[in-house]
C-alpha cells in the first residue's frame, strides 16, 4: 500500500489525545457506609469490571475513528501489478507518427486514422486537471505546449500525412525537454506508431527515469513497393554540350520481383531519354541514363517510375547549374605565362583573367571555378586567408610555387592542408607513375598502353619536396622516381587545392611540353565551379549556401516551386563568413524549385525529395521492441497490447490504482457509530 499525501499520517499523533484523556479522566467514588457489605463488594466489583471494558472499548472506537480518519486525507491506494503509473495529476505526452507509412491500411482505416483514435481514448482515460501534449514529425511550435483535453482533441482533428520522418531519439529528447519544464506531476510519454525500420531502433535513446514511457505499436496491411533511392554523377561538374552518364539506384521493397518497369527522365521538363529496369525482391540495381546538356544555366531534372499503391517515392528530383564559359583566374609573378595563355587562350569554352598578384581583388575569388597561382614567390596573409576561405566555400584553386618561394608563407597556407614544403631539391629525377584511378586521368590514357611502350615521361630538374603530416585530406596525383610527390590534390570542406612541387618553368621540369600537362589542367578546369548538392532532403537540417556575389545588403530571398504553386521567403543565417538559407520547416512537397533575390533574378536552382527511409516496407513486430527493451534493461518501458479490451479500458488499468480513501471514510464512520452505540446502549 502507497499514500499520495503520506504527510497527513503526522496527524497520526493525535491518537495520543484520546489514550491520556482515558488514562487520566479517572472516575472518582463516594463512600457510603453500610452495616453488611458483602453483597455490596460483588456489586461494586461487577459494575466496575463492566466499566473498564467499556471503557476500553470506546477508545479503541475513537482510535480507529480517527486513525481512518487520518488515511482517508492521507489517500492510500494499492499499485496494480506493472503498473509505471504515479498518482496525482498528470502530464501525458502522446508522440503521433504522421509519417508517410502511416497512410497504410489497418485494422480500421488508415494506420493514421487509427493512432488518432488511440491517442484520442487515452486521453479519455485521464482527469479533466491532466495536462497534455501532442507531438508529430512536423515539431510545431504550437505542439511544443501543455494543453488541456479540448485543445488536444482540437489539434488532434488536424494532424495530416507529413513527409518528415523522425528518428526516436529525436522523439524522446523532445518529450523529455518539455517534462522538464514541470515539477510534481506524474509524467507520461506515449509512443503511437507502425515502428518502421530503421527510425524506431531503441539503441540510441536516452528514457528520463522519471517519465513512464508506454509502446502503442500499429500494424498496416504489408504492401509492396519500388521506389527511386538515389541519382548522381560520377564527375563533379557537368559542361555544355558534354554527354552525361546519370546513375539511378532503384529499390524493390517488396518480396517479389518486378519486371521492365519503365522510367522516364525530363530535363528542364522536356523528356530526354526513357529506360526499363527489372528488380530482385528485396533488393536494388543500378541503371544509366545518357542524355546531353543542349542548354546553358539552371538545369533541373525529374525522374519518374510508375508503381502503386505507394507512389510518394515514384519521383525523384535534381538540378545543377552549366557554364557555357569556364572562368579561369591566372596570378602571376610578373609576366603571363606562355604555356598557359596557349593552353587556355585560344579555347573558346575558357573566360579567362589574368592578374598580377600583387593587385588582387580578394572580393571576386569567389566567381571563378578555378584559380592559378602561377609561380608566385610570397602568399601575403590575406591572400592565403582568402584562398582558404574561398576552397572551403568550393573553390578549386592551382598552385605552381616561385622559383624563389619564401617557404614561411607557402607553409603557413599549407598548415590547414597538412603539409609543407621542405627546401629546393636540385637532384634531376623523373615522373615515376601517374594515379589513372582518379578522374583527372580517368579515361584520358591508356595505362596499360603506356606501361607496355614505356613512354617517356617528364623530367623533373628542380623541386620543392614535400612532407605529408596528415594522409587523410590528401590524394597523390603524379611521383617521382625518389617517392617525392611531384602533383597531388588536398580536399578542404567544399573545395579543391591542386598543388604541383615545381615551378610552371622549364628550367626546372619538362611538364608544359610533356603530353600529360594538357589534359591534367584541361580537366582541372573543367572540373571546377559549382559544389551545390544535386538535392536535398526533405525535413533534414540542410543548409543552402549563397556565393558572395550572390548576396545582398539587406537579404531578401524568394523560392518558388516550378509549377509556381509555391512561394515562400527563405531564413537567412549568417555566421559572419558565409550566408546560408535554412529552408526545413517550409519545404514540404517534393520538386524542382528556384531560388531569386528581391530584384526577382534567379540565382539557382534547387531540388528537394522526400526522405526514403518511409520506403523501406520494413517494420519492428511487438514481439521485437520487447526484446529491444529488455535487451537494454528499460524499466520505465512497457507496451500495451491492443485487441484484448479497447484503449481506455487498457489506459485505465495503467494510470489507475485501487483507492483505499473511501473505504477509509466508511470505517471512520462505522467506528464512530460504534463509539455512540456502547455509550448508549452498553451498561457500565
Amino acid at each position: 500500500m502507497q499514500f499520495l499525501y503520506p504527510g497527513f499520517l503526522a496527524a497520526l499523533g493525535f491518537l495520543a489525545i484520546p489514550i491520556i484523556i482515558h488514562l487520566f479522566n479517572f472516575v472518582r467514588y463516594k463512600k457510603i457506609y453500610f452495616s453488611n457489605v458483602r453483597f455490596l463488594k460483588e456489586i461494586k466489583e461487577e459494575t466496575k469490571s463492566r466499566s473498564k471494558l467499556k471503557h476500553l472499548l470506546i477508545l479503541l472506537a475513537r482510535m480507529l475513528a480517527l486513525s481512518f480518519l487520518v488515511l482517508a486525507f492521507s489517500q492510500p491506494f494499492i499499485p496494480l501489478k506493472d503498473t509505471l503509473v504515479n498518482p496525482g495529476e498528470k502530464a501525458v505526452s502522446i508522440y503521433l507518427d504522421n509519417s508517410f507509412s502511416m497512410a497504410a491500411t489497418g485494422r480500421n482505416g488508415t494506420l493514421l486514422d487509427e493512432a488518432k483514435s488511440d491517442a484520442e481514448a487515452i486521453v479519455n482515460a485521464f482527469g479533466n486537471t491532466d495536462k497534455f501534449q501532442l507531438l508529430t514529425n512536423d515539431f510545431m511550435g504550437k505542439h511544443q505546449h501543455w494543453v488541456n483535453k479540448k485543445t488536444f482533441m482540437e489539434m488532434l482533428q488536424e494532424v495530416k500525412v507529413s513527409p518528415n520522418t523522425r528518428l526516436l531519439p529525436e522523439i524522446i529528447s523532445r518529450q523529455n525537454d518539455m517534462f522538464a519544464t514541470l515539477n510534481n506531476q506524474a509524467k507520461m510519454s506515449y509512443i503511437i506508431s507502425d515502428f518502421q525500420l530503421p527510425s524506431f531502433s531503441l539503441e540510441h535513446i536516452k528514457p528520463d527515469s522519471l517519465v513512464n514511457y508506454q509502446m502503442i505499436h500499429l500494424s498496416g496491411n504489408k504492401m509492396s513497393n519500388v521506389y527511386i533511392d538515389s541519382c548522381w554523377f560520377d564527375t563533379p561538374t557537368r559542361q555544355y554540350n558534354q554527354a552525361e552518364q546519370l546513375h539511378v539506384r532503384i529499390v524493390n521493397a517488396g518480396d517479389e520481383e518486378v519486371d521492365n518497369i519503365p522510367i522516364k527522365l525530363l530535363i528542364n521538363g522536356t523528356q530526354r531519354t526513357v529506360a526499363t529496369a527489372s528488380v530482385k525482391a528485396e533488393s536494388s540495381t543500378e541503371i544509366d541514363l545518357v542524355y546531353s546538356n543542349k542548354e546553358s544555366g539552371i538545369i533541373q531534372g525529374h525522374i519518374q517510375i510508375s508503381d502503386y499503391p505507394v507512389t510518394y517515392d515514384n519521383d525523384y528530383y535534381f538540378s545543377y547549374f552549366v557554364n557555357k564559359k569556364v572562368r579561369l583566374l591566372i596570378m602571376n609573378q610578373n609576366d603571363e605565362n606562355v604555356y598557359l595563355n596557349k593552353l587556355f587562350g585560344s579555347d573558346s569554352l575558357f573566360e579567362v583573367t589574368q592578374s598580377n598578384a600583387k593587385n588582387i581583388d580578394y572580393g571576386s575569388l569567389g566567381n571563378y571555378d578555378l584559380v592559378i597561382l602561377c609561380n608566385i614567390d610570397e602568399i601575403s596573409s590575406g591572400l592565403s586567408d582568402e584562398l582558404k576561405k574561398n576552397i572551403r566555400k568550393g573553390l578549386s584553386v592551382l598552385i605552381f610555387p616561385g622559383t624563389k618561394a619564401y617557404l614561411n608563407e607557402y607553409n603557413n597556407f599549407l598548415s590547414d592542408f597538412s603539409g609543407s614544403f621542405m627546401p629546393i631539391d636540385t637532384i634531376s629525377v623523373k615522373v615515376n607513375r601517374i594515379n589513372f584511378k582518379h578522374p583527372l586521368f580517368e579515361g584520358v590514357f591508356d595505362e596499360a598502353k603506356m606501361k607496355r611502350e614505356n613512354l617517356n615521361l617528364p623530367l623533373v630538374s628542380k623541386h620543392y619536396p614535400f612532407k605529408i603530416s596528415n594522409k587523410s585530406n590528401q590524394e597523390w596525383l603524379i611521383d617521382l622516381t625518389n617517392s617525392d610527390i611531384f602533383m597531388m590534390q588536398f580536399g578542404l570542406d567544399n573545395g579543391k587545392l591542386y598543388l604541383c612541387t615545381s615551378p610552371l618553368n622549364e628550367q626546372y621540369n619538362s611538364f608544359p611540353r610533356h603530353a600529360l600537362f594538357v589534359p591534367t589542367l584541361y580537366k582541372m578546369a573543367i572540373s571546377g565551379g559549382s559544389s551545390d548538392p544535386l538535392f536535398y532532403t526533405i525535413g533534414r537540417t540542410q543548409n543552402i549556401e549563397l556565393k558572395n556575389n550572390n548576396v545582398q545588403t539587406d537579404p531578401v530571398y524568394h523560392i518558388n516551386s516550378s509549377n509556381q504553386k509555391i512561394e515562400f521567403i527563405a531564413e537567412v543565417k549568417s555566421n559572419g563568413f558565409s550566408t546560408y538559407l535554412n529552408t526545413e520547416k517550409q519545404i514540404n512537397e517534393a520538386g524542382n524549385y528556384y531560388l531569386k533575390n528581391n530584384a526577382n533574378d534567379t540565382l539557382k536552382g534547387l531540388s528537394f525529395n522526400f526522405n526514403r527511409l518511409e520506403s523501406q516496407n520494413k517494420y519492428y513486430s511487438g514481439n521485437d521492441i520487447a526484446n529491444q527493451i529488455e535487451s537494454y534493461k528499460f524499466k520505465n518501458i512497457k507496451i500495451i497490447e491492443k485487441g484484448v479490451k479497447n484503449m481506455t479500458a487498457a489506459i485505465s488499468d495503467l494510470s489507475k490504482e485501487i483507492q483505499l480513501w473511501k473505504w477509509c471514510v466508511l470505517l471512520a464512520l462505522i467506528f464512530l457509530g460504534a463509539e455512540i452505540a456502547i455509550i448508549r446502549w452498553m451498561k457500565g
